[in-house]
């Protein structure tokens, strides 16, 4: 099914946790992907200070750390993600046709070109049944 309204735009929705690690940031708009034509509703959920703990104790990889506990902490990070978006979408009523998904950074350099963001976007398209645009800044 084609999504695309008459002027080329589809609703989209924008996931974000940034490097405050403050929460779960979600918002819809209505864009042909060089122009938004309309901003809709936005929520945002903060996280526990449990979850911060775990991210923040995997900042930068430090050693010690396993793979394990990041892929484990990546994918909690990623039904988060999905319970926040199907919030949003059920509460506005609007089917999107596309979620960005950056996912939570636990290291960035740009000086050294650099950058690891934790998320499944595989995992959030199947929990949610919609395109998932994701590993943004590689």
């Amino acid at each position: 099914m084609d999504l695309r309204e008459s002027d080329g735009a589809v609703w989209a929705v924008g996931l974000m946790s940034g490097t405050s690690m403050d929460g779960i940031d979600a918002a819809l708009l209505r864009t042909d992907g060089h122009q938004v034509f309309e901003v809709g509703p936005a929520l945002t959920v903060a996280y526990d200070e449990a979850t911060r703990a775990r991210i923040r104790a995997l900042l930068g990889t430090p050693p010690g750390r396993s793979v394990a506990e990041v892929a484990d902490l990546a994918r909690d990070l990623t039904e988060r993600h999905a319970e926040v978006a199907a919030r949003l979408i059920g509460q506005s009523g609007v089917t999107p046709a596309v979620i960005g998904f950056h996912g939570q950074t636990l290291l960035h350099r740009p000086e050294a070109r650099l950058t690891v963001q934790i998320g499944d976007g595989a995992l959030l398209a199947r929990r949610l049944g919609v395109a998932v645009v994701n590993d943004l800044r590689q």
